[in-house]
């Protein structure tokens, strides 16, 4: 198993995004077990194709997105200010779990 890193970046349109280039395609469902049941966000259906998987993920206004995709690894992404903030802790808690053990 790849030693995975976890790092926050920013998107194109300057938001945050938590992004873990290592990790395979199952990682997301760690992921999105973590934003449900920690986060307490709720997810729309995945949409799969056959080099990337996407979830969309609601709370209180706020949305994010996780994926993966064969460019960029797994992700969580905010969509607006709102979840700038969510991203970040979303990261320190999968690194905590996950990416640092």
């Amino acid at each position: 198993m790849k030693n995975l890193q976890g790092k926050i970046n920013k998107t194109s349109k300057g938001y945050n995004s938590y992004e873990i280039f290592d990790a395979d395609a199952s990682f997301i469902l760690k992921i999105a077990t973590v934003v449900t049941e920690k986060f307490n966000f709720t997810h729309t259906n995945p949409i799969i194709g056959l080099e990337q998987v996407f979830m969309d993920f609601d709370k209180d206004g706020i949305k994010i997105t996780i994926g993966w995709d064969i460019w960029s690894g797994c992700f969580v992404m905010a969509h607006d200010k709102l979840g700038d903030k969510c991203i970040v802790e979303i990261g320190n808690y999968l690194d905590e779990r996950y990416i640092n053990d």
